[in-house]
């Protein structure tokens, strides 16, 4: 990679969706230290209701914060996918699934919003905070509409918008019903 390149990565990234690498970078310290002190993703990963010998897909999984938890929750007969867009979330996923050795988990780097899975893989797909920086959100819904069983589940954080803005996206993508609302996300179903 030419040092140009390189430096325009580290510091602009490819848009809002791609975020620069030291942004990343930063992002994933700030998750930790949260997590630390205040135990946030296990706290959080619970309020998903997330069962044994389920597959789950934490699209837009960031740093991996929840790989380990749902790895855990669904067992050695499910299977949890991590998807991101940005590299460095690939490689912060396959170093945790190393690290404690998560058999039932992987990582598959997104291009666009394109997963390349197969149709109908999820019983659950969860994105959390990262709703608000979708550039297109009715081609991302629709990606996750074509990857979740007829009966699963699609978890939505808000994120860093309103509340209303994301039932807004929701809608105008004309894939999903909204069936439950938390103070943290929506759950839609397929229409």
């Amino acid at each position: 990679m030419k040092k140009s390149n390189k430096i325009q990565g580290l510091l602009l990234g490819t848009g809002r969706e791609v975020i620069p690498n030291l942004a990343f970078i930063g992002m994933t310290a700030i998750m930790k230290l949260r997590d630390f002190f205040t135990n946030y993703a296990e706290k959080n990963i619970k309020n998903l209701n997330l069962e044994r010998g389920q597959t789950v897909i934490d699209y837009g999984c960031g740093p991996a914060r929840y790989i380990q938890s749902a790895s855990r929750i669904v067992g050695e007969t499910g299977e949890v996918i991590a998807i991101d867009i940005h590299p460095l979330a690939i490689k912060k996923a396959n170093e945790r699934i190393k690290k404690h050795s998560l058999l039932n988990a992987k990582a598959v780097l997104a291009n666009g919003y394109d997963t390349s899975l197969p149709d109908e893989t999820a019983d659950v797909i969860y994105a959390l905070d990262m709703f608000h920086m979708i550039e297109d959100p009715k081609e991302l819904l629709s990606e996750l509409a074509r990857l979740v069983k007829p009966e699963g589940r699609v978890i939505i954080e808000d994120g860093h918008q309103p509340r209303a803005e994301t039932k807004t996206k929701i809608e105008n993508s004309e894939c999903f019903e909204i069936i439950n609302e938390t103070k943290s996300f929506v759950e839609c179903m397929k229409k």
